[in-house]
């Protein structure tokens, strides 16, 4: 897992590569696209852009991936993104192989990354994660979630 602001990219990953790609294109992202998949290097890697409102997060569900990592980036208002290095959670959703994503019994332990625009998390398919948490109230979000291959 990453968390940190766009201003300390280079610190992560090489220019040429494609973690350095997805968080560019998230940092660049023209906000007066419409929500949707954003195509950027065909199955490789998109986006997926959504604007929800945050929700509690006992309403939440914890997730992880097996064949992408996420890149999540708030454009607009904050959230709370919960994250644990927890490894064997009991499964609670099997594995969708068409969405990639599964879901796992809540953690004992976890830490919470307050989300709002400028900064970004990068979790790979160990980090369990619950996105769309609310920070300190209800807050309306609009989220890009750049997906990069990894298998």
């Amino acid at each position: 897992m990453i968390y940190d602001t766009f201003e300390h990219i280079d610190t992560y990953c090489r220019k040429d590569s494609p973690l350095y790609r997805a968080l560019k294109f998230a940092a660049e992202f023209d906000l007066a696209q419409p929500d949707g998949r954003c195509p950027i290097d065909g199955e490789a890697m998109y986006a997926l852009v959504s604007t929800y409102d945050t929700s509690p997060r006992e309403e939440r569900r914890f997730e992880a991936h097996k064949k992408y990592l996420d890149v999540q980036v708030l454009l607009e208002g904050e959230e709370c993104i919960d994250v644990s290095l927890e490894a064997n959670l009991p499964i609670l959703q099997e594995y969708n192989e068409t969405k990639d994503i599964y879901f796992v019994q809540p953690p004992a332990e976890y830490a919470s990354l307050p989300m709002k625009p400028g900064y970004f998390a990068v979790f790979y398919p160990q980090d369990i994660h619950r996105p769309n948490c609310q920070l300190h109230r209800k807050s309306s979000v609009r989220k890009i979630v750049v997906k990069v291959r990894v298998e």
